[in-house]
């Protein structure tokens, strides 16, 4: 469920221990895919791209502009989707209370640093968006085992932490533990959002 932008700052509940909101207000553009440089966004035209009227000629003068490069291949979002499933159920999804509450999930040792597009201090951004709400987006860390895996309990956990504090910081009218976790997916290189439902 998405909502609208962002621009309010609120602060941490001491009981929401290793997750961290950040303010990202309009310098936070920078992480949106709709900069000028992707291929998606085709530059003005020139002064000799306008067509004018010509008296006599039946040449016209169009000036080819080329694309921007698309950027490379290392900066690309993925186009992974982390799902969160109960060990044994034949369901996607785990509400926000079973998150916080160790529930045992399949692949939980299936992603690495690398997948998530963690940065050198093993973090990542989740933006989280409510229908009508601002979005806010949290620092959340990401732990790995020696051959960087991830615990994917445990970011389930941070992940449930971070979407609570969302729903009360917007003091939204659904219950929390009515709030379904189904999977992450990266909006943009190394930021991740939350599809969320609620039942």
């Amino acid at each position: 469920m998405y909502g609208g932008q962002y621009n309010s700052m609120h602060g941490l509940h001491p009981s929401m221990g290793g997750v961290t909101p950040m303010m990202m207000g309009p310098s936070y553009d920078d992480m949106t895919v709709r900069e000028p440089y992707y291929p998606d966004i085709r530059r003005p035209r020139s002064a000799m791209s306008m067509t004018r009227p010509r008296r006599h000629s039946a040449v016209s003068a169009i000036s080819h502009i080329p694309l921007p490069p698309p950027m490379d291949t290392y900066r690309r979002a993925s186009s992974i989707h982390i799902k969160f499933k109960r060990r044994s159920s034949l369901m996607a999804g785990i509400s926000l209370a079973e998150a916080q509450g160790y529930a045992k999930l399949s692949n939980n040792d299936y992603y690495t640093l690398h997948d998530l597009h963690a940065d050198r201090r093993h973090t990542i951004f989740l933006k989280i968006r409510w229908a009508g709400y601002n979005s806010l987006t949290y620092e959340i860390p990401v732990e790995a085992s020696y051959d960087d895996r991830i615990n994917l309990q445990t970011l389930a956990r941070r992940i449930s932490r971070a979407c609570v504090h969302y729903l009360q910081a917007n003091r939204i009218p659904i219950p929390w533990d009515r709030v379904d976790l189904h999977h992450i997916e990266e909006i943009s290189y190394g930021v991740w959002q939350p599809m969320l439902s609620s039942r």
